[in-house]
């Protein structure tokens, strides 16, 4: 498969886009969690889910009419649960594997809290990547079929002798 200038343009504003829509969600999660605890009074352990549910619907709703608004490959109900299983899966990835790992090793040559600073970031970072391409890929596809449509195609093609 060749790639021109043209589709690195086009990925990389998205990617852009993608960028932009996260640090939205930042800033509606963490204000939705301070609303919910400081004002609400409820406990921030609910908060910080109801946070991050309001901050990932956002990020789909924003994602889903501007950044990839040419990439709708599937219904509605099928891209809000491809993109709240990628969301998942990434923060499994960052959280539950890489946090623990990064700050483990980070710990031993800096405080406790430069190494939660480091180890949250590296995270993060991690898990825009990981969301980025699952979601260019998957969510909204990055082409007008779904992958799994090309596997079922190659699948029934397959003489099995």
């Amino acid at each position: 498969m060749k790639i021109n200038k043209k589709e690195i343009k086009k990925i990389l504003n998205k990617l852009y886009k993608y960028f932009i829509v996260g640090i939205i969600g930042i800033i509606i999660d963490n204000g939705v969690i301070l609303l919910l605890t400081l004002v609400f009074f409820i406990p921030a352990n609910i908060a910080t889910l109801i946070s991050a549910e309001i901050g990932n619907l956002n990020n789909f709703f924003i994602n889903d009419n501007w950044t990839f608004k040419d990439s709708k490959n599937s219904t509605f109900i099928i891209r809000i649960l491809k993109y709240h299983i990628s969301i998942l899966l990434g923060f499994i990835i960052a959280r539950v594997f890489l946090f623990p790992e990064v700050f483990s090793f980070v710990s031993l040559y800096f405080s406790k809290f430069f190494a939660i600073l480091i180890a949250n970031n590296a995270s993060i970072a991690v898990s825009f990547i990981f969301n980025f391409i699952i979601n260019f890929l998957w969510t909204w596809g990055s082409s007008k079929k779904d992958i799994f449509e090309d596997i079922e195609k190659d699948i029934e093609q397959t003489e099995f002798r």
